[in-house]
């Protein structure tokens, strides 16, 4: 149990440091991510740098090339706008449709999530208040019922939330979306199906520009154009 639990911290740790060196912009896009360099750096062997790799392949962070070396992900304005817009769509149909069917136990747990991500906001414990966002759309996906739709929602979210989340913490953001998320949980267990889509939109509207802030200091930075 003492080696399993240490080799899971290996990869805990490998993965979380990639994180930062991929969303801090350390590590740039399109950058090669060689196994044997990371394991040397980080002083361990290249099974946990690849299994932290893999993780990061299944969030979008980094993908596979033709010759199945992993390689940071682009991430780029445009994909930014692109994925935005479509979130807005979709998380306007997803909470309209969940609004429709709440049930007295779904409003006790929307609301017990938004009280975390306050708390967790309050006390700038990113990890919390990330886990209380991921549980509150997953619910309202959940309760929605369009598997097709939670599953494009789910891929889109994963691909941009990770350098939002950075964004967001960094500029001290953290409480001001809670409250975003109030509003919209509030709007949908009071079935206030006009107030839901510019709710949504609101909170999507400054997740758009905080990643496109981000991207825009990053090429100042790195000088790129």
């Amino acid at each position: 149990m003492a080696i399993a639990t240490e080799a899971g911290s290996r990869v805990d740790n490998a993965y979380e440091w990639l994180l930062a060196e991929i969303t801090g912009f350390r590590l740039r896009s399109g950058s090669p991510l060689s196994e044997n360099r990371i394991a040397t750096q980080l002083g361990i062997s290249r099974t946990p740098v690849r299994e932290a790799l893999q993780r990061l392949e299944k969030e979008g962070l980094v993908k596979r090339t033709d010759n199945a070396r992993f390689t940071v992900s682009q991430l780029t304005a445009k994909e930014v706008n692109d994925a935005c817009d479509l979130l807005e769509v979709l998380d306007s149909y997803i909470c309209r449709k969940a609004a429709s069917k709440l049930t007295d136990e779904d409003v006790a747990a929307l609301r017990k999530l938004v009280e975390d991500m306050a708390s967790a906001a309050a006390s700038e414990d990113r990890a919390a208040w990330s886990n209380a966002d991921i549980h509150f759309h997953r619910l309202c996906n959940s309760i929605a019922g369009n598997a097709l739709v939670a599953e494009t929602v789910k891929e889109t979210r994963r691909r941009i939330q990770r350098f939002w989340l950075r964004a967001a913490s960094l500029q001290h953001r953290l409480q001001e979306c809670s409250r975003e998320h109030y509003v919209l949980s509030e709007a949908m267990i009071a079935k206030d199906y006009e107030a839901i889509e510019p709710a949504v939109k609101k909170h999507i509207g400054h997740m758009r520009q905080r990643m496109l802030d981000m991207i825009a200091a990053a090429a100042i930075l790195l000088g790129d154009e």
